[in-house]
């Protein structure tokens, strides 16, 4: 008997399928939105930007725990610039050696996929995207206090809404927002499931109560 005639094999066949098939039904749910914001957050420090405890750091790698901050997320944009579509996915980094604390599993860290800010949520703005103009960045300096306007100033609006999050907080590298082009989309979509290689797979890499991935019917 053949290696590929095995059970083992035909079941390993199968289940790839299977994965490839849900890939590209998740990516097509994405696309049929058009993501146009790729969001990388990092939880490795404290809301000020410093050093966490061992206490604090071990909630980084508690799954329960980053999808609550995937809902205080999503819930805080929508109140900032309305029903925007997202889609969330958690990666994990590699476990550790710390000089102090001695090995240790690795953080989780999230990526966000947004869709286009509506103008009228800029134009006319809630009064929690009003008080971001006046929170302060890890520098000390406001969105009010410099004149922005178009793309620039929903990237600053955005940046300062996600780190509301206390995980997130002033930290500069704890944050990263990217404008999807258009010729990169399934790439970028494809980026955020690479961790997924078997059917558990799914549940532990997407966050499907946070994100828009359900088929939109017609009323």
């Amino acid at each position: 008997m053949y290696l590929t005639d095995s059970d083992a094999y035909l079941k390993t066949v199968e289940e790839n399928s299977h994965i490839n098939t849900m890939k590209r039904l998740i990516t097509s749910r994405a696309l049929s939105w058009k993501p146009k914001y790729f969001v990388t957050c990092f939880y490795g420090r404290s809301t000020d930007g410093g050093y966490l405890t061992p206490d604090a750091y071990r909630k980084r790698f508690d799954r329960g725990q980053v999808k609550n901050t995937h809902g205080f997320i999503r819930g805080h944009i929508h109140k900032c610039f309305g029903q925007v579509p997202m889609f969330w996915t958690i990666e994990r980094h590699e476990d550790r050696h710390h000089p102090l604390w001695g090995d240790m599993k690795g953080a989780f860290h999230s990526h966000l996929y947004l869709g286009e800010i509506d103008e009228l949520a800029i134009d006319h703005p809630t009064n929690y995207l009003k008080a971001l103009y006046f929170k302060r960045d890890y520098f000390g300096a406001t969105i009010n206090s410099n004149r922005t306007n178009g793309d620039n100033l929903k990237l600053l609006l955005l940046d300062t809404c996600l780190r509301q999050s206390k995980w997130i907080g002033l930290y500069p590298s704890s944050l990263d927002i990217q404008i999807i082009n258009s010729a990169e989309e399934l790439r970028t979509l494809h980026y955020g499931l690479k961790q997924v290689k078997q059917e558990d797979d799914l549940n532990n890499v997407i966050d499907w109560d946070r994100s828009d991935l359900k088929k939109q019917t017609k009323e």
